[in-house]
């Protein structure tokens, strides 16, 4: 499995990308920088984006990353969320008034959708190509659900944005070859309220996570804010279990 890290911040600069993940260059996960990262031809290679939340660093280059698809000769991109987020999505971007539902126009290129939308319930298995995707519910104060993407024998969990959670650590040592973890760390250990305000986790937190997981596979921090960005790092070695990790903005072959 290759996984391409576009974005791994909670915030954004000329040096920083918000959220963004790609899986063996067709299946993403967040949409926060897409576009912004990947050249045309690097687009229309993107079969389906599964979206965490509705957050506008999670989603902000899913409107152009579709738009797009109108001068690709691709077939129709599917966005895939649990219900409840898929919800929001309609309701706050795709209402005509943020942003067109360009699901009811058709490409003049290939004569069909440009995109198609697949809501998945709550900790069903779904196959999607050669991938098995699994949404889980998380804490993040509004409808979120991490997922667990099976592929070519591996597994790998990403939470998205969340507080201290539970069903998706329960599901996660349960799954078959789990080669990584994707979580958060939002906020400096001395901010450690602010995150539980806001639905995140401080690097303290994210260690008290990694003692609910058995499976020996690395966890990675991302979504860090970058006001904050070498404190979170610091405290997350200082948590001394070489599962700890900092997700950098690179790809990583598991």
């Amino acid at each position: 499995m290759r996984l391409k890290v576009l974005g791994a911040y909670g915030a954004s600069d000329a040096e920083h990308n918000l959220t963004g993940y790609l899986i063996d260059d067709w299946l993403a996960v967040d949409a926060g920088t897409l576009t912004s990262k990947l050249s045309l031809a690097q687009q229309a290679r993107i079969q389906a984006v599964f979206i965490t939340h509705s957050h506008a660093d999670h989603i902000r280059d899913l409107p152009h990353l579709i738009h797009n698809r109108f001068s690709q000769n691709t077939p129709p991109m599917t966005v895939i969320a649990a219900k409840d987020v898929m919800e929001l999505l309609y309701e706050h971007v795709f209402n005509g008034d943020v942003w067109p539902d360009f699901a009811n126009y058709t490409s003049p290129i290939t004569g069909k959708p440009v995109v198609v939308y697949k809501t998945l319930a709550q900790g069903k298995r779904t196959v999607f190509g050669d991938a098995a995707l699994t949404a889980v519910a998380v804490d993040h104060g509004i409808p979120a659900s991490g997922v667990i993407i099976e592929l070519n024998g591996q597994s790998i969990t990403f939470t998205g944005d969340t507080g201290p959670t539970e069903e998706i650590w329960k599901r996660t040592n349960k799954a078959n070859n789990i080669v990584a973890v994707i979580t958060e760390a939002s906020f400096p250990n001395d901010q450690g309220q602010l995150a539980t305000d806001s639905g995140h986790l401080s690097p303290e937190m994210f260690g008290a996570e990694l003692k609910k997981i058995t499976v020996d596979a690395p966890m990675y921090a991302s979504h860090r804010k970058i006001p904050f960005e070498r404190d979170i790092e610091s405290q997350i070695k200082n948590l001394r279990d070489r599962r700890a990790r900092v997700l950098l903005e690179k790809n990583y072959t598991l």
